[in-house]
C-alpha cells in the first residue's frame, strides 16, 4: 500500500513527460518551432499547469505539503536570466559560434515547451551547451571543462544533474537537432551575396554596401552576429520568426549602424545600405506574395531591434531572481525525486530483464534433448537395439555352422561380413 501512492504519482508523472514529448514532436514537424505570441503564451500556460497538476497530485498521493508554484512571470524571470548566462559559459569555455547559436535555440525552445518549475534552467543551461558541442562535435569542450568554466568543477551532483537532463532536453525538443541557418556562416554568405549584387547592379542604392577592408568587414559582420545573438537571448525573437528573417535584419541594422559612421562622401544621400539589401533579398522572391511577406517580417523584426537598441538593456533584476530561485529550488526537488524514482523503476525493470536472459542462457547450454531422445523414446530404442543384436548373433550362428560343413577350408568368419554399429553411436548420454 505504501508503493501505491508512488506508483500512481510516477504514472502521472509519466504522462506529463508523453505529453511534452508528443506536443515537441508535432510542433517541431508541423510548424518548424514558430509561435504566434498567443500560441507561445499557451504553450507556457499549458507547461505550467501540467506541472502544477503533478504537484497537486504528489500532495495527495505523498500527503505532502506541495511547494507553491511559481507564477508565469516568475518562471520567466528565471529562463531569461540564465538565457543571458548561456552565451557567457559559451565565452568562458571558447566555444565556437556554431555552438552558441544551437545551444541558445535548444534552450528557448525547451522552454517553449516545459515549465521552469519543473526543470531547473541552470543545469539545463549546462545540458544545451553540452549537447550542442556534440552536435556540433567541439570535442575539446568536455562536460568537466563546461563545470569547470561556470564554477562547479567540485560539485558532483551538479554534473548528474547535468548528465540526467541531456536525455530530458532531447525529448522536450522532439529530437530536432539540426539547427539551421547559423549566423555566422549566413552573414558571410550574405555580405559576399550584396558585394555581387552591388556591383551587378549599380543603381539598387549605396556603393558599396559592404566595407573593402577585411577588418571593416569582419567587425560589419561581429557587429551583426552580437545583434542576432542578443535579440534572441533578451526576446522570444527565435520563436516567432524564421533564422534567416533574424540574420538578415541584424545583418540590416550593422550595416545601417556602420554607415552612420562614414563620411558623408562615401554614401549616397538619404539611401541607406540596408536598402540594397532588402533590394537583393526582394529580387531573391518571384511572387508577390512572398515579397510582401518577407517584407512585413522584416520590418517588424526591425522595429522589435530598434526598440531594443534606443534602451539601455540591463539585465535581469538578480536579487528578483534569488527570490523567485528560492520558491523554484522546491519545485524543482520535488521533480527531482520524481524523476530519480522513474530511473529506480526503470533500472529495475532493466535488471529483471537482463535476469531473465541469463535464466534463458542456462538452459539453452544445459542441452535439454530433443523430444526424439526423451527417457521413453530412449527405452524403446534401446530394446530394439538388444533385439537386433540377439537376432545378428543367432543369423551369425547358423551361418558360421553351415560353412563349416560345406567348406571346412579356412574361408573366413561369416561375422566379417556383418556391419555393427559402434556403441557409442547407439547410446545418448
Amino acid at each position: 500500500t505504501k508503493q501505491l501512492p508512488r506508483l500512481c504519482l510516477g504514472l502521472q508523472f509519466g504522462r506529463l513527460r508523453q505529453e511534452q514529448m508528443a506536443a515537441a514532436s508535432v510542433l517541431e514537424s508541423g510548424e518548424q518551432w514558430l509561435f504566434t505570441k498567443e500560441a507561445l503564451a499557451q504553450a507556457r500556460e499549458a507547461a505550467r499547469e501540467r506541472a502544477v497538476q503533478v504537484l497537486a497530485e504528489r500532495r495527495l498521493n505523498m500527503r505532502v505539503d506541495p511547494p507553491r508554484p511559481l507564477g508565469l512571470s516568475e518562471g520567466l524571470r528565471l529562463v531569461v536570466f540564465y538565457a543571458q548566462k548561456l552565451p557567457e559559459l559559451c565565452t568562458l569555455c571558447n566555444a565556437p559560434s556554431e555552438v552558441r547559436w544551437t545551444a541558445v535555440v535548444f534552450f528557448k525552445r525547451f522552454f517553449a515547451m516545459s515549465s521552469p518549475m519543473e526543470f531547473d534552467p541552470a543545469p539545463m543551461m549546462f545540458a544545451s551547451v553540452h549537447v550542442a558541442c556534440k552536435i556540433e562535435e567541439v570535442k575539446e569542450i568536455t562536460l568537466d571543462r563546461l563545470l569547470e568554466a561556470g564554477g562547479f568543477a567540485d560539485d558532483r551532483s551538479m554534473k548528474e544533474k547535468v548528465s540526467d537532463l541531456e536525455l530530458d532536453l532531447l525529448e522536450g525538443i522532439g529530437f530536432a537537432l539540426l539547427v539551421e541557418p547559423k549566423p555566422c556562416s549566413a552573414l558571410q554568405m550574405l555580405a559576399e551575396e550584396l558585394q555581387t549584387f552591388s556591383r551587378q547592379n549599380p543603381a539598387a542604392g549605396a556603393s558599396p554596401p559592404i566595407p573593402s577592408e577585411a577588418s571593416a568587414q569582419s567587425e560589419l559582420l561581429a557587429r551583426a552576429e552580437s545583434i542576432v545573438f542578443d535579440l534572441c537571448v533578451r526576446t522570444d525573437a527565435i520563436l516567432h520568426w524564421p533564422a534567416s528573417v533574424l540574420i538578415a535584419a541584424a545583418f540590416s541594422t550593422a550595416l545601417d549602424e556602420g554607415q552612420e559612421q562614414t563620411h558623408a562622401q562615401d554614401r549616397l544621400p538619404g539611401q541607406p545600405r540596408s536598402a540594397v539589401l532588402r533590394s537583393m533579398l526582394a529580387a531573391s522572391v518571384e511572387a508577390d506574395v512572398e515579397k510582401a511577406a518577407l517584407e512585413s517580417m522584416l520590418q517588424e523584426v526591425l522595429r522589435i531591434l530598434s526598440a531594443q537598441l534606443s534602451c539601455e538593456h540591463d539585465d535581469v533584476d538578480k536579487e528578483a531572481v534569488q527570490e523567485t530561485a528560492k520558491v523554484a529550488r522546491k519545485c524543482h526537488r520535488a521533480f527531482e525525486r520524481l524523476r530519480e524514482e522513474r530511473k529506480e523503476r526503470h533500472e529495475a525493470h532493466r535488471k529483471e530483464r537482463k535476469r531473465r536472459r541469463n535464466e534463458m542462457k542456462v538452459v539453452a547450454r544445459r542441452g535439454v534433448p530433443t523430444p526424439m531422445l526423451q527417457d521413453n523414446h530412449l527405452a524403446d530404442l534401446k530394446q530394439k537395439k538388444k533385439a537386433i543384436e540377439g537376432h545378428e548373433e543367432g543369423t551369425a550362428s547358423a551361418a558360421s555352422g553351415a560353412a563349416s560343413a560345406n567348406d571346412p577350408g579356412p574361408s573366413g568368419d561369416a561375422e566379417d561380413f556383418v556391419i555393427h554399429r559402434p556403441r557409442d553411436d547407439m547410446e545418448d548420454d
